[in-house]
């Protein structure tokens, strides 16, 4: 294919990509109350302070729904466009990397919402007393909530782009292991940037953070890049 025939390709899956998010989102606007109720769970009744934030937050919820429902359609078009460039091989790989970077964040996501969130609105709740009561807005809670589920589900993702990185010799788990200090320090940076400015949500992120980099120096261990393999199976 010619260079303008990649970009008509992929300009065709773009909106195809487009149409399946706003379909979602449609449909995810219609059940958004049900989709608010499971997100607002751990904190209970919420308030809005002016006339339009309850339908500009309802909107954008059933928008972050609808990406997410859509996800599929999106991986698929991303595979249809990448796969006449990719040798066997690297089919197999891009593959399973897509599957494991699904799950981690999957399991970051399920760890936030079930573990993470209902713990820090607690506790962010508990300084309330009776000259500070809690009056929390939909559209803080949301963004605080989203931010912190998506915030872990991307950081979960940390073994696999490791595992990628083992698997092209750039780093190694004896490197990972020498170098632990340091990563330490960066994921404890990360986790303020992920979270909400809170330090209870940034040391339940780092915590996690730090158990994924010893699963990341295990899973390296059984990862060595094998130039020879790869240049006779082209």
């Amino acid at each position: 294919m010619s260079l303008m025939d990649h970009l008509e390709d992929f300009r065709k899956r773009l909106i195809i990509c487009g149409i399946a998010v706003m379909l979602a989102a449609l449909i995810s606007f219609l059940y958004v109350d049900q989709i608010r109720l499971l997100l607002t769970r751990p904190i209970g009744e919420l308030v809005y302070l002016n006339l339009m934030e309850a339908v500009t937050t309802n909107i954008r919820l059933a928008f972050i729904a609808g990406f997410f429902i859509a996800l599929p359609v999106i991986f698929y078009q991303i595979w249809c466009f990448v796969l006449p460039g990719l040798y066997r091989h690297e089919r197999r790989a891009v593959f399973w990397i897509s599957v494991l970077s699904l799950f981690f964040f999957a399991l970051g996501v399920t760890f936030a919402y079930f573990v993470i969130l209902p713990f820090s609105v607690n506790f962010l709740l508990g300084f309330a007393d009776y000259q500070l009561q809690p009056m929390i807005s939909f559209n803080s809670y949301i963004s605080y909530s989203l931010g912190l589920l998506i915030g872990f589900g991307l950081v979960f993702g940390m073994p696999v782009v490791m595992l990628i990185l083992a698997k092209l010799g750039i780093v190694s788990s004896e490197f990972l292991a020498r170098n632990r200090m340091y990563a330490m320090i960066i994921i404890f940076i990360l986790a303020a940037i992920f979270t909400p400015p809170d330090v209870i949500s940034q040391l339940l992120m780092g915590i996690p953070m730090t158990l994924l980099y010893e699963l990341s120096i295990l899973m390296a261990r059984f990862v060595r890049p094998r130039v020879k393999d790869i240049i006779l199976e082209q």
